[in-house]
């Protein structure tokens, strides 16, 4: 649980860390351009009241996305959130330059609040430069917040694929694959009803889709009660990145199942399946298009997990990926036999793994961090 918490603030200040970062950026950009080719472009003070500026309003901006709004989608009208949003970057933007005009009579003329000081930021604000800068500020707002929102949407590497060009074309990539299904689903469905069973299936893919984000994997598909997770098999390297996403699924539903149990009168609980292999990933369609993933390893991940009923276990794994992984001793992988999965034409080792109960702190959990 501790281990949980202290990457949940982990994640919290990597994202406000992102806010700093693109308002730096682009501050320091608008001033650049601004001032290209004259003396001022050289001054330090400038560059200081830009970087002090970037603080604040990216401290201010990932603190309400994050900390405010839990990093979650606005649930509010999208006309209410733009308007809201709006006043808010308008007050922030307004506010930060105050300080920073103030922060400048300090350091130069040793005063911070007086009739000259007010009067010294009324004229600063009729200054063409930082009009201009003040409406740039209100947009980058907006424009850090979409970058944002589309990085959250689709994932990171997913993101940047995009924005690189990678998946115009298609591309051969080794993916590792995770498909995690939800269990007893119709049960669940019948004894909540609709309504009731989609607000439970929400809460479900929020935390799942927290987890996954926290072990640095993409949501690659959801398809009705189940979800496949993908990495980079480059990235598991060092960490079995999916072993550790199914253990922290594990804990999280656990600590939340009190929470579950008397809102929906049950909680998730969940089998899953992985496997790795090269996938051909291409952008397909031309309105509302998507991402797409074709190749034997996607089929080969839903068939293990189809395996993980008709064998008692909650996680199975090929010996293909297991062979891939390190650190996967601890969990005492148990060979399963020899199957030829339906739709393949040679048959596929698997092997069941083994997880500490979720109220048993792993000790080693942070070793393999």
């Amino acid at each position: 649980m501790a281990i949980i918490s202290t990457r949940l603030q982990k994640r919290k200040i990597k994202s406000i860390a992102f806010y700093i970062g693109c308002w730096t950026f682009f501050s320091l950009l608008f001033c650049y351009f601004h001032f290209y080719g004259t003396p001022q472009a050289l001054d330090p003070i400038l560059f200081m009241n830009a970087l002090q500026f970037s603080i604040l309003t990216g401290l201010s901006h990932g603190v309400y996305d994050v900390i405010v709004l839990h990093d979650d989608q606005d649930p509010r009208p999208i006309i209410g959130a733009f308007l809201i949003r709006l006043w808010y970057f308008i007050a922030v933007v307004f506010i930060d330059i105050t300080l920073c005009i103030l922060v400048q009579n300090w350091y130069k003329d040793g005063f911070l609040i007086d009739e000259q000081g007010i009067e010294s930021i009324r004229d600063a604000f009729q200054l063409p430069f930082v009009q201009s800068f003040a409406i740039y500020g209100v947009l980058c707002g907006f424009f850090i917040t979409f970058i944002r929102s589309v990085n959250k949407k689709f994932g990171l590497n997913v993101f940047l694929n995009a924005v690189l060009g990678k998946t115009q074309n298609p591309t051969e990539v080794e993916l590792v694959f995770m498909f995690v299904d939800l269990s007893q689903s119709t049960h669940l469905a019948e004894q909540m009803g609709h309504i009731k069973y989609s607000r439970f299936l929400k809460e479900y893919y929020r935390l799942l889709s927290n987890c996954c984000e926290e072990n640095g994997g993409d949501i690659y598909q959801i398809a009705g009660d189940g979800v496949y997770l993908t990495w980079p098999l480059s990235a598991c390297r060092k960490n079995p990145r999916p072993i550790l996403c199914f253990g922290d699924l594990k804990r999280c539903f656990f600590r939340t199942r009190r929470r579950f149990r008397a809102e929906f009168g049950a909680y998730p609980t969940f089998k899953a399946a992985a496997h790795w292999g090269k996938v051909t990933m291409t952008e397909v369609g031309n309105f509302r298009s998507e991402m797409a993933y074709h190749g034997d390893a996607i089929n080969t991940t839903s068939r293990l997990q189809d395996l993980c009923r008709m064998l008692g276990e909650e996680f199975l794994i090929s010996k293909e990926l297991l062979e891939a992984l390190p650190n996967v001793g601890r969990y005492h992988p148990l060979p399963k036999g020899t199957f030829e999965l339906k739709g393949k034409s040679h048959e596929t080792v698997v092997y069941a793994l083994k997880f500490m109960h979720p109220d048993v702190h792993e000790e080693n959990r942070s070793d393999e961090e």
